[in-house]
């Protein structure tokens, strides 16, 4: 999405983000993915306080990748609050059948919560260049 000055608009965003990765062998994706994208999700965006989230796959050809696993999704949440409700506790003591056929595939998790250090809040998006505090401009 593109504003009437050529930039694109931000996208609503937490002061927390929940990290996860896991590695998943390639002939169990359709039952992770199946899970994570049309059960999982859902369920956890409709708990108060998570904002977005967003799944990625690792690059196969990314030489470089080092430890990492192969999927990811990041969640943004507005506090580490929703992790702690009634409605994420209800949810995770209640496992489906296509949630414990997901899980049965998942060879390795990790999962971090970070909080954010800066900017305060919202997110860091000068388009236009930074100015210093002496009131030095950079960039276009």
């Amino acid at each position: 999405m593109t504003s009437t000055n050529g930039y694109r608009t931000n996208q609503e965003i937490g002061t927390t983000v929940l990290v996860v990765m896991m590695e998943v062998d390639e002939a169990d994706d359709a039952v992770f993915n199946k899970w994570y994208n049309e059960e999982h999700l859902p369920e956890r965006m409709s708990i108060p306080g998570y904002v977005s989230a967003r799944r990625f796959m690792l690059d196969p050809e990314d030489e470089q990748a080092n430890g990492v696993l192969r999927y990811l999704c990041i969640w943004e949440l507005e506090s580490d609050s929703p992790l702690q409700s009634q409605f994420y506790k209800d949810q995770n003591s209640k496992p489906t059948p296509t949630k414990e056929a997901a899980n049965g595939v998942v060879k390795q998790r990790a999962r971090g919560l970070y909080r954010q250090i800066f900017p305060v809040s919202g997110g860091y998006n000068d388009r236009i260049g930074y100015t210093y505090p002496d009131g030095v401009r950079i960039g276009a």
